[in-house]
């Protein structure tokens, strides 16, 4: 076997061997064959970038891009410029190293403000910074609740005063930035809250202040203010309503279309409480409690006093002076005393609040479209309203779905209005249309790698074999001005070895030295690949024969 330097002088040789336009095909061979290597080996390797950071401020976005550059890592920014994406493979151990110089910061200072000790600071200055940091530790923390994209704290802390009547506690207002359409759930407003006032010593949760970059007031002292819904509240008139949209907009879906029907519900909520206790009494169930009879009898038989009144006929009555007295009859008394008890129904009602007062519904539904086709044959939708009967139908199953009531005066508007462009639903594609469109994305998809091997076989037939086989003749192409002996020239070879130049041009590829005669040359072959060697006598003989 040839060893790899004989192999190279061989190929060296041919090369040598060929003429100018066979070396510039197998230049053009070579070059395409490699090209297409190289661009089939990077697009099945291309780097997959991966977000390193999103939501970034405009200051730790800026800081972390100067650090990438620095360390000359490739990076790429969303279309919105949002997030930071690097090379998947380098994503965790890039984050482990911006976490080590304090990337991303989170706007705004944290604890770290004290890293640096600087001698000579006041008192005050020490209290300030603490404030900051505290402040920036707590935005940081919100931050961590998924729909919040930025926070910020402000800690108002008072003076501190040594006569405890002058003494006023600290206040905080927060300010978030929610993720798209997300909202807080008063659970995660509650919590919010809370964080702030565990955080700062001697702030109550009724001196904080939650509210968004849209205005909204999250939170707010419990029952603050006449007319004011707490948050509980105002969860619970959110959720009601939520509800009763849902039930309309999934049914009118049913029938319309999806996303062809809108519903919005405002509900009046009566969040009074009401306590009341009611005595009821029935005058027709009477009962005898108790009774009490008193008799008294007096009968006759005594003498009426008579004589002259004083002291004097008390005595002559006494002593038996004056005539006798009349006979005096006797007196009865009866006295009956009932006690009675009147039935009676005695009620303690407690109503919370949280009933319905009144519901105000607005429901949109979409129309149908007509496909039409214009002159020039392209396809347009003709908006048509939707008939009265058929609104009817669906004003009676609206009202039915949110339970209304006239005697709370609710009321349920449904109209048929043309909805935007954006929601318009597409024309429908005919059957035969769809299949055709599924048949040709099927071949396209199916004809694109066939197309590659079409090219690849015709690039081998074509190009590269015809290649090989110009290298195939070459190496058995007579060389001109040889020798036609093999004993130095006397006379010709067996058969005529001026015939057989091809065969001694290829064991001339083993780059023999030059001054060698081609019997030296065959010697040597025949001690060096005595296969070749006996290959090339039987050749010589078919030939001859």
């Amino acid at each position: 076997m040839a060893t790899p330097q004989e192999m190279f002088a061989q190929l060296a040789a041919i090369v040598k061997g060929l003429s100018i336009t066979q070396r510039i095909l197998g230049i053009v061979v070579i070059a395409v064959v490699v090209g297409g290597l190289l661009s089939l080996s990077s697009a099945g390797k291309e780097t997959a970038y991966k977000v390193l950071f999103s939501g970034l401020n405009q200051e730790d976005a800026g800081e972390v891009l100067t650090k990438l550059k620095d360390q000359r890592i490739p990076y790429k920014l969303s279309a919105d410029g949002g997030a930071i994406m690097v090379p998947a493979s380098q994503v965790y151990e890039i984050r482990l190293t911006l976490a080590g110089e304090g990337l991303p910061r989170g706007g705004g200072v944290g604890f770290e403000i004290f890293n640096q000790t600087n001698f000579g600071q006041t008192d005050f200055v020490q209290r300030l910074n603490y404030q900051r940091a505290l402040q920036g530790e707590l935005a940081r923390t919100i931050r961590n609740f998924q729909q919040v994209v930025e926070a910020r704290v402000h800690i108002a802390t008072p003076k501190e005063s040594v006569f405890i009547e002058d003494e006023k506690p600290p206040t905080a207002s927060i300010s978030v930035k929610l993720r798209g359409r997300e909202k807080l759930s008063q659970h995660e407003i509650q919590s919010i809250v809370n964080l702030v006032a565990s955080a700062v010593p001697g702030l109550s949760t009724d001196d904080i202040t939650l509210v968004d970059t849209s205005g909204r007031l999250l939170y707010r002292k419990q029952g603050d203010g006449e007319g004011v819904l707490t948050g509980n509240q105002l969860e619970y008139q959110i959720k009601i309503e939520d509800t009763l949209r849902q039930k309309v907009e999934t049914m009118l879906e049913e029938i319309v279309g999806v996303n062809r029907a809108r519903a919005r519900v405002t509900a009046e909520i009566d969040f009074n409480k009401v306590e009341r206790t009611e005595e009821n009494f029935d005058p027709e169930g009477q009962v005898v409690r108790s009774e009490q009879m008193l008799t008294e009898k007096d009968q006759g038989g005594g003498t009426n006093p008579e004589g002259i009144p004083g002291v004097k006929g008390e005595l002559a009555t006494f002593a038996g002076e004056g005539g006798g007295g009349a006979a005096s009859a006797g007196n009865n008394r009866n006295n009956v005393t009932r006690n009675y008890e009147i039935s009676k129904q005695t009620r303690h009602i407690q109503e919370k609040g949280g009933s319905v007062k009144k519901l105000s519904i607005a429901v949109m539904v979409d129309g149908s479209y007509e496909k039409s086709v214009d002159k020039d044959g392209k396809t347009t939708l003709k908006y048509q309203p939707r008939s009265s009967a058929e609104m009817v139908n669906l004003d009676k199953l609206v009202k039915n779905a949110v339970g209304y009531s006239e005697e709370r005066g609710d009321q349920v508007e449904v109209a048929s209005l043309p909805f935007a462009l954006s929601s318009v639903p597409e024309p429908e594609v005919d059957a035969m249309e769809k299949w055709r469109s599924m048949a040709e994305w099927a071949i396209m998809s199916l004809a694109m790698p066939l197309v590659y091997l079409l090219v690849a076989i015709l690039v081998l037939l074509f190009i590269v074999k015809p290649f090989l086989k110009i290298l195939a003749s070459k190496q058995f192409e007579p060389r001109q001005g040889g020798t036609n002996s093999l004993s130095g020239g006397k006379g010709p070879a067996v058969g005529g070895f001026a015939g057989h130049r091809g065969v001694e041009e290829e064991e001339d590829l083993t780059l023999s030295p030059r001054g060698l005669t081609d019997q030296e040359r065959i010697s040597r072959l025949a001690q060096s690949d005595p296969d070749r060697a006996a290959d090339l006598v039987r050749r010589w003989l078919r030939e001859e024969a």
